[in-house]
């Protein structure tokens, strides 16, 4: 029961819209006429596109290759075939195609008609591989300014300029401009590559002390940091050790006292210290005898003995006058003490000496080592920035002579495949010629003007469907009752005079003739279209 309401509610919806609908066919009526026409003539001035097409079959299965790889030569054959093919839509080319078709020249007449039409044939112009060898070389034109017929004879003529484009490129390709060119860039990256390499030597040699030498600028930074350290270290180990001999040497007497007679006097013994004193001499004799200079260490130290041994004789020989007076003044004649050098004392002193030397020496060469440390530590600020120019440098220089190479590579090659220039190394044959196209290949009009029927139906049905729903008409009790929601009593069906019935009726006629004409213009329309093509055919 409720299955069959909601049937009876929704075909009563469905009367009422279409009547609203109907109340609106004017509306409707006018609007499809109003879009139909307008997309009609629109597709009426649309120009026919004529395609024609040619296929041509290239074989570079030939024995020529073959022989010229056995002879080391890189005969690209499908690289020669595709640079043909894309230097078919060059500007050149269609220049010269513009020039040999008649009607392209005349639609040519200056210089911006010209370049406006060279890119109009370089969008519309297709040279695609079909299969194996198989080409296939394609052009749309569809330029108002031409009729139907000199469209279809321009397609052709630029398809047959094209063919005979490719097949000229190919059996007479000259290689004497490759080669000069070849040459002049050989010879302007040699000149490239000889500054490079100047470049890089000269920085090279300005920065030698930042960049030579056994692990850089760096390494030598490192090993004086080393060396530095190390002189220290000595210095500090031999304070150390002279602060000991001064320790042992205070420890140490001077000399040894012994017990000798007086009547024996001193002329009858040997003095050891004049003895050592004679010993040295000979020594420092001896040095000078061997070259050595004053500043030498041994001959220093040689000397500063010899001091110290002459300032200890003077002492003993002053002591010992002293203690004769003493003795002559107390008349002492028995015994006397006799003080001989300690040789213990003699030798640390010695040691001393040597140690300080040493200390000396190591200490001026810690300050020199200081210095030079400083210096490079100053310059160690430079080596980032001159490590990177240098790497920019041999990347250039790498770079121009990686392409130098490539070069001289290509001119070699060039030249041997020159020699196979008057042979033919692939094998041409036109499979297919081009032919003055008699029907268009698009657009399809007759597609356009059904859909713009179909649109202007439906355009001017939604019109009178939504100014229906706008200003709404009540036709039913149904429908007065749910918009006004009161009792209705009953209703009265309007009778129609015989003046209202036949008013009614022309009215119905007009509208109906007036969209059968609607369907005969779109008759008329395909007519047209199709009669114009088999006209031109």
């Amino acid at each position: 029961m409720a299955q069959q309401l909601g049937l009876h509610e929704a075909y009563a919806q469905a009367k009422t819209l279409a009547y609203g609908v109907w109340r609106k066919r004017w509306y409707m009526v006018i609007t499809a006429w109003a879009v139909c026409f307008v997309v009609w003539m629109f597709v009426a001035t649309l120009p026919y596109k004529y395609t024609a097409t040619a296929q041509i079959f290239v074989d570079t299965d030939t024995i020529l290759p073959s022989i010229a790889r056995n002879l080391g030569v890189n005969l690209d054959v499908q690289r020669q075939v595709d640079a043909v093919r894309n230097t078919l839509v060059t500007r050149n080319n269609l220049e010269r195609i513009i020039r040999r078709t008649d009607y392209l020249e005349a639609l040519a007449s200056n210089e911006a008609e010209t370049g406006q039409l060279i890119n109009y044939l370089q969008r519309n112009i297709r040279v695609n591989p079909v299969k194996d060898g198989l080409f296939r070389i394609q052009f749309d034109i569809d330029d108002k300014r031409l009729t139907d017929r000199e469209r279809a004879e321009v397609s052709k003529d630029v398809v047959q300029s094209l063919l005979n484009l490719f097949i000229e490129a190919k059996s007479g390709e000259n290689t004497q401009a490759g080669q000069t060119f070849l040459q002049q860039q050989i010879e302007d990256y040699k000149s490239r590559l000889d500054s490079a390499e100047a470049a890089r030597a000269k920085f090279r040699q300005d920065n030698l002390e930042y960049l030579g030498g056994q692990g850089g600028f760096v390494s030598r930074l490192e090993s004086a940091r080393n060396a530095l350290q190390q002189t220290r270290n000595q210095i500090a180990e031999l304070e150390v050790t002279v602060q000991e001999l001064n320790t042992q040497l205070e420890n140490t007497a001077p000399t040894i006292r012994s017990a000798s007679s007086a009547r024996g006097g001193r002329g009858g013994v040997r003095d050891p210290l004049q003895e050592r004193i004679n010993e040295q001499e000979r020594t420092l004799d001896q040095l000078k005898a061997n070259g050595l200079k004053d500043r030498h260490p041994d001959v220093v130290n040689v000397r500063l003995l010899l001091e110290q041994l002459r300032k200890e004789q003077a002492e003993k020989q002053q002591q010992a006058e002293e203690e004769l007076e003493q003795a002559l003044a107390d008349g002492a004649t028995s015994i006397s003490g006799t003080e001989t050098p300690n040789r213990l004392f003699e030798q640390l002193t010695l040691q001393v000496i040597e140690a300080r030397t040493d200390l000396k020496t190591l200490q001026q060469r810690e300050t020199q080592q200081v210095a030079a440390l400083a210096d490079l530590e100053e310059k160690a600020k430079r080596v980032p920035e001159l490590e990177a120019e240098q790497q920019r440098l041999t990347r250039d220089y790498n770079s121009i002579r990686s392409q130098y190479r490539e070069l001289v590579e290509e001119a070699q090659n060039v030249e041997l495949q020159s020699q196979f220039s008057s042979q033919e190394a692939v094998a041409l044959q036109i499979v297919e010629d081009p032919v003055t196209p008699k029907q268009p290949s698009g657009p399809p009009r007759l597609l356009y003007l059904t859909f713009a029927l179909f649109g202007g139906l439906m355009s001017g049905l939604a019109l009178a469907l939504l100014i229906s729903q706008i200003r709404p008409e009540i036709v039913s009790v149904e429908q007065l009752k749910s918009t006004f929601d009161l009792p209705v009593v009953g209703s009265v069906t309007r009778v129609l005079t015989e003046a209202e019935a036949k008013e009614q009726m022309r009215e119905l006629l007009i509208f109906l003739g007036v969209g059968a004409m609607l369907f005969v213009t779109y008759f008329v329309f395909v007519l047209i279209d199709f009669f114009g093509i088999l006209t031109f055919g």
